[in-house]
């Protein structure tokens, strides 16, 4: 390499900060689906469930207000039967939350 190559990683303090730092447990999962404002109640007839509402396009827009329970009746109205059972079975409670991360106020 020539002396200009040389000098400019070297005063390159991005290039020269790339160094791979491991986070302890305790940053990796800050933040679990039970902070996250998209999982709430979903009141049924018998029972109670947690579900990520990410998955329904008003609540992930903003064009509703995301509620911090539901009855199971207003999102069959919105989303449909066969959706609806898709988000029950599929979701679940996670130690690390998603992507999708927003914290609840």
């Amino acid at each position: 390499m020539n002396e200009k190559v040389k000098t400019y990683y070297k005063n390159n303090f991005l290039y020269a900060g790339h160094r791979m730092v491991l986070p302890i447990s305790g940053e990796k999962f800050r933040n679990s689906c039970d902070q996250c404002k998209y999982y709430v109640n979903v009141i049924g007839q018998h029972e109670t469930k947690r579900i990520c509402l990410y998955g329904v396009k008003a609540y992930r827009t903003g064009s509703k207000r995301v509620p911090n329970s539901i009855e199971i009746i207003d999102l069959i109205l919105l989303l449909g039967k066969e959706a609806l059972q898709g988000m029950l079975t599929r979701d679940g409670q996670h130690q690390m939350a998603c992507g999708n991360f927003e914290q609840r106020l």
